[in-house]
């Protein structure tokens, strides 16, 4: 199994495209939004993000994966002016193993969280 990511022209912290190649499993996690300790969602973009992440981590975990197994995200964003706080949190998840990704502003969100996230992951065999 192969994953290789091409780097983003703009240097951000994403990849432009990731190629999967080899026997695996493909992992497809629901939107996740920032739950807290308290089962409510609270806090600036900034932890909402880490919290979102928290949630995804745990869900591949189940799965048999880890976060570093992601290839695609798609960030949910109510203020698309809070964008860096995100992209500041998702460098900081994924470090030298950047998924695709896609941000999108929207109206609202359930639970009035400020991001949702889902993602898609690959598991070799």
């Amino acid at each position: 199994m192969a994953i290789a990511r091409f780097a983003a022209a703009t240097g951000g912290s994403y990849s432009d495209a990731v190629a999967v190649s080899g026997p695996g499993r493909w992992i497809h996690v629901s939107g996740q939004v920032g739950f807290g300790p308290a089962g409510t969602v609270t806090g600036t973009l900034y932890e909402q993000t880490h919290r979102c992440f928290d949630h995804l981590e745990t869900a591949l975990v189940t799965a048999g994966g880890a976060l570093t197994d992601t290839v695609r995200i798609t960030a949910y964003l109510v203020g698309l002016d809070d964008y860096p706080e995100f992209a500041t949190a998702r460098a900081e998840r994924f470090g030298d193993h950047p998924p695709a990704s896609a941000a999108v502003g929207v109206s609202q969100l359930l639970f009035s969280a400020r991001v949702e996230i889902d993602a898609v992951a690959f598991l070799p065999d």
